[in-house]
């Protein structure tokens, strides 16, 4: 790329159109490789086969860190190196229109995500689909741009590690005698047998469907209100296109309770429990009491990791 554009400063981009042969095609691998790192449509394929096929420990490690790294790496390459100062982070001296693009990106990875886990019944497999449609929530914030976009991604980014590590370490403490813990069947009945683990897997659920008061309410209200309030500042056809995005967000938002429901249900309603001894350690126990707090505190009082999400974000834009 720097080598195309004859300079590199930063991979500041020339104000000459005539300077840029080939400008999108030099875009596409960078493009192409934050959208696999982050499990973001098309480049989402591996995310069920690795996150079922790889250990519990292991998969809880990949559903957080490189989405996490990835989003750092989406954000420094959009804010920072493809905006134009002339014409705004967007324009790229309209050669490619990026907010509609990530539109684009973040409407057919949520609703993908979403559609696709209503029909497992390996929870690692939903909870890897689950993960592809919060990264198009996460894709919400930086289409809306700015410090406030940059800023509830970040959170979401944030509160998302908490809540769904907590899960992954339920499922990990599952994992006992002849059972594997990896299908919905296996949770049946664990309110009454195991009613404090039921409970906070409860909680983390709750918290990854946005239900309020949880952390993850605070995570998609943020990113909601990027957009919202992008749409209302933009003018025409811009403001129009990010109404109907928050519109189909809350879509999804309501279509993910469902499936998250069904551990729900299995858990507090049925009754046909496997009875085996669960094995505590003092890392499940440190890691459940740090990951259940930290989703509740979220929720219920956020200001704290908002203005911490802020410092870390604005050195990126």
């Amino acid at each position: 790329m720097s080598g195309g554009w004859g300079r590199c400063n930063g991979l500041g981009l020339p104000s000459k159109p005539s300077t840029r042969k080939y400008f999108p095609l030099k875009l596409t691998c960078p493009s192409a490789i934050s959208s696999f790192k982050i499990a973001a449509v098309p480049f989402h394929f591996w995310c069920p086969d690795v996150y079922q096929g790889a250990a519990t420990p292991v998969t809880a490690l990949l559903s957080v860190a490189p989405k996490a790294a990835g989003f750092g790496i989406v954000v420094r390459f959009f804010f920072g190196t493809m905006a134009v100062p002339v014409t705004g982070a967007w324009d790229l001296a309209g050669i490619i229109d990026w907010q509609a693009l990530l539109v684009v990106l973040s409407v057919a990875t949520m609703t993908l995500g979403n559609v696709a886990a209503l029909t497992q019944n390996n929870v690692k497999r939903l909870l890897a689909y689950s993960s592809i449609s919060h990264a198009g929530f996460v894709l919400m914030g930086l289409v809306a741009g700015g410090e406030l976009g940059v800023t509830a991604s970040a959170v979401y980014l944030a509160i998302y590690a908490a809540m769904n590590l907590g899960t992954w370490t339920i499922l990990i403490l599952l994992r006992r005698k002849d059972i594997r813990g990896e299908e919905i069947e296996d949770f049946n009945g664990l309110f009454f047998k195991r009613p404090g683990i039921a409970v906070l897997m409860l909680v983390f659920l709750l918290s990854l469907a946005g239900i309020p008061p949880l952390g993850g309410f605070i995570a998609k209200y943020f990113v909601f209100a990027a957009v919202i309030k992008a749409a209302f500042a933009a003018a025409g056809p811009s403001g129009t296109l990010l109404i109907w995005l928050a519109v189909v967000g809350a879509g999804n938002a309501v279509v993910a309770l469902y499936y998250y429901l069904r551990i729900v249900v299995a858990m507090f309603i049925r009754s046909d429990y496997q009875p085996a001894r669960l094995s505590f350690s003092v890392g499940i126990v440190l890691a459940l009491v740090i990951t259940g707090f930290l989703t509740i505190l979220m929720g219920v009082y956020p200001q704290p990791f908002i203005e911490l999400a802020r410092s870390a974000s604005l050195p990126l834009i």
